[in-house]
């Protein structure tokens, strides 16, 4: 059963996903202040790396890329995203 729901779930994704959750704790590491909100942080940046992802998959490809990841989209857009979210105290 959950090897048929992965099967739908193109690579790119799933890549985009771990490089999400290594930003958004590599920014808890840095900025963070307080360990209840590693998960807010990490699924700030999971989300926002998929997002950066999608829109890598538009444009051309990258220096950066692993098959059809772009690794530099994925993390500038996770790293706007945490900033965006620690400007307004959402973490």
């Amino acid at each position: 059963m959950m090897q048929a729901l992965l099967a739908l779930v193109p690579p790119w994704v799933m890549l985009a996903a771990l490089v999400g959750c290594m930003h958004g704790a590599l920014f808890h590491l840095l900025f963070g202040n307080r360990v209840g909100r590693l998960p807010i942080e990490i699924l700030i940046g999971l989300v926002a790396s998929v997002a950066g992802g999608l829109l890598g998959t538009m444009i051309p490809p990258a220096v950066l890329a692993i098959g059809d990841t772009n690794l530099i989209s994925s993390a500038a857009l996770a790293w706007l995203a945490l900033g965006i979210a620690r400007l307004f105290r959402f973490c």
